[in-house]
């Protein structure tokens, strides 16, 4: 609620319920798929008896909103992301309580990052209602991930009090990050009217996502804006990589593009 209070915006919450599961025995019996109805029916009232103490809540904020109720299949929930992100400016994930991602938060990021052409916010579970974008930080790694994230993050950046830009082992020439690394970035933040500093990180063998979530904490730094999944969805999944680390440990909340 702080980021629609802040730029003045238009909310809509997207509230997700599981379609059941189809017994293997149930396709040979009609009974068995009356009883998978009546508890999809179930599960939509439900659903809908959620979405109206959430309408309650939000009729109290003086803001515009709307509340969406849809159940889709653990396999489709991505695509139904997608297909409503694609008509917001920007997509915010929640995270839930307890220590690893759920698998719907998993499925929104992909469905928003990938099939919605949107960037997402993703807000830790202890964010509450702090202010976000006071001070931010862009993982600069000069790819073309990174530069959309800083197009798309234009409207935070703009009202920040502090802009970093951090970078991990910048590789020094033409073909990676110039002969300065971070002032190619800096100069076009400087044509917006935005003052940057500029953090070159030693990883001193630590993973990418590791020196950045240090420096964040350094600099008190209350937003991170990344270019996400550089590589494949499925290679990051088997491989790890920095976008899928930094969502599953970081404490502030993560602008991601691509």
């Amino acid at each position: 609620m702080t980021v629609t209070r802040t730029f003045d915006a238009h909310l809509t919450i997207l509230n997700i319920g599981e379609v059941p599961i189809l017994p293997i025995y149930g396709y040979g019996g009609q009974g068995y798929a009356d009883i998978w109805l009546k508890d999809c029916d179930q599960r939509k009232n439900e659903l809908q008896a959620v979405s109206e103490q959430v309408e309650a809540r939000l009729s109290q904020e003086g803001f515009s909103s709307d509340v969406r109720s849809c159940l889709a299949s653990s396999e489709r929930q991505d695509n139904l992301v997608a297909r409503h992100a694609v008509y917001c400016d920007l997509a915010i994930v929640p995270r839930a309580s307890g220590q690893e991602m759920t698998a719907l938060e998993k499925q929104a990021i992909d469905g928003a990052l990938f099939d919605s052409g949107r960037p997402v916010l993703y807000v830790p579970k202890d964010s509450g209602d702090r202010a976000i974008g006071k001070r931010i930080a862009i993982a600069w790694n000069a790819q073309r991930e990174a530069a959309r994230a800083v197009s798309d993050a234009l409207p935070f950046l703009s009202g920040c009090e502090e802009l970093h830009v951090f970078l991990v082992d910048p590789q020094v020439g033409d073909n990676e990050h110039g002969e300065d690394p971070g002032t190619d970035i800096a100069l076009v933040l400087s044509r917006h009217g935005l003052k940057v500093s500029v953090q070159n990180i030693a990883s001193a063998g630590r993973p990418v996502s590791e020196a950045l979530r240090a420096m964040a904490g350094e600099f008190e730094i209350d937003l991170m804006v990344m270019g996400a999944y550089g590589h494949s969805r499925l290679r990051e999944n088997i491989l790890g990589g920095t976008t899928r680390e930094m969502l599953e440990n970081n404490e502030i909340p993560l602008f991601l593009s691509r």
